[in-house]
């Protein structure tokens, strides 16, 4: 079977939008409704299909992630291709299959729907746009009549107003889809999900969230309200309560917020807990972790059963040829607004007592105390108002 290599070209390059529109606020419902007549074509003509993203078609960073044969086929596609017909698509991509090398257009530049073959790619690899890859083939390749527009929709929305009309339209009917597909949608106010992302049945998507990338949402996860997560894993249980995700993998059963935010490749292990306003990055948090509001960790490796007092924070030097990485063993107690200086190493069921600055390792079982001791001032008070 030949494999069917499909990206889909940013909104953002195009031309004739009306001024004004925000792409991020339409775009994920029109891009769903792209890759599903995209993919229900392919499918009804027995093709095996893989989707990619690349930003605004460029070829060159297409053809690294794309491994296909020389008689495989690469597809790019504007999103406005949701205007046209199914059919109107599906013989798009029939034409350039039975024709094998070549393109076929959509409702001409305004809905761009083009293919050609792995080995004219190679070829024209230093192309970078849909409209230099038109120009392109249209020396070396055959093409076919633009099929034309949907009944009822003839025309792109050239207004804001028309633009988010459509944007709602369609975001309505993926919101239906993932309802239909056992995902929970109690309210859809503000709710935008990519179509490059995984929701499992039995997920449950609160109002005002956004997940975008590739992003997976496995079953009985709660997101929202108002969180984003992008291009994460969230596992099985987990709670992302007004929070921040992105670039990051939550294991099972993990409750996260409110007002957090964590990024940077971070990894947070099953039944671990992080409350409000807390901002990690680049770290890993071990098993039956808690972490208390407000605390501030960067490049930090926690292991299992410990448990970070509010306003815990973890400095790091800028130099990049040192390692910068704190350790916190298992079970060690960091106490509150403790100040860990990297990198430094807390061993296993340590202590640091509250408002400490620690400088140095702490050994396994042992109490760290580094403040300095109270001394109170008799009349200090009175003598300052004089």
């Amino acid at each position: 079977m030949r494999k069917l290599f499909i990206t889909i070209c940013s909104l953002e390059p195009i031309p004739y939008l009306p001024d004004g529109v925000d792409t991020l606020l339409y775009g994920s419902p029109i891009y769903e409704h792209t890759f599903r007549k995209i993919k229900d074509a392919s499918n009804k003509l027995g093709l095996e299909v893989e989707f990619l993203r690349a930003s605004n078609c460029d070829l060159p960073g297409t053809k690294d992630k794309i491994n296909a044969s020389f008689e495989d086929l690469v597809i790019f596609a504007s999103p406005l291709a949701f205007l046209a017909r199914s059919k109107d698509i599906e013989g798009a991509i029939d034409y350039v299959v039975k024709s094998d090398v070549g393109y076929a257009t959509v409702g001409n530049l305004r809905s761009l729907y083009m293919a050609v073959g792995m080995g004219k790619m190679l070829v024209g690899c230093d192309i970078a746009s849909p409209a230099h890859f038109v120009s392109t083939m249209g020396t070396n390749g055959t093409n076919c009549s633009p099929a034309h527009f949907a009944d009822g929709e003839k025309s792109v929305p050239l207004t804001k107003l028309a633009f988010l009309q459509r944007a709602e339209e369609y975001r309505n009917e993926m919101l239906d889809y993932l309802i239909m597909s056992g995902v929970e949608i109690e309210l859809r106010d503000g709710i935008i999900i990519s179509p490059t992302c995984e929701i499992r049945r039995g997920a449950k998507i609160l109002q005002n969230t956004t997940i975008s990338g590739y992003s997976l949402i496995r079953e009985n996860a709660i997101i929202g309200p108002c969180s984003t997560v992008d291009r994460c894993e969230i596992g099985e249980g987990s709670v992302v309560n007004y929070s921040n995700i992105s670039n990051s993998t939550i294991e099972s059963d993990v409750e996260i917020g409110p007002y957090t935010s964590i990024y940077d490749s971070t990894r947070v292990l099953s039944d671990t807990k992080i409350g409000s306003h807390c901002d990690i990055s680049g770290s890993v948090i071990g098993n039956n972790v808690i972490i208390s509001s407000h605390a501030r960790l960067n490049e930090c490796d926690i292991g299992t059963k410990a448990l970070i007092g509010s306003g815990v924070i973890t400095v790091n030097f800028e130099d990049k040829k040192r390692n910068n990485r704190c350790s916190i063993g298992d079970g060690a107690i960091i106490g509150n607004n403790t100040s860990l200086i990297s990198p430094i190493k807390i061993g296993r069921g340590a202590f640091t007592a509250a408002g400490s600055v620690i400088t140095d390792d702490v050994p396994a079982g042992a109490l760290a105390i580094a403040r300095e001791y109270q001394s109170n001032h008799t009349g200090w008070a009175k003598r300052r108002k004089m």
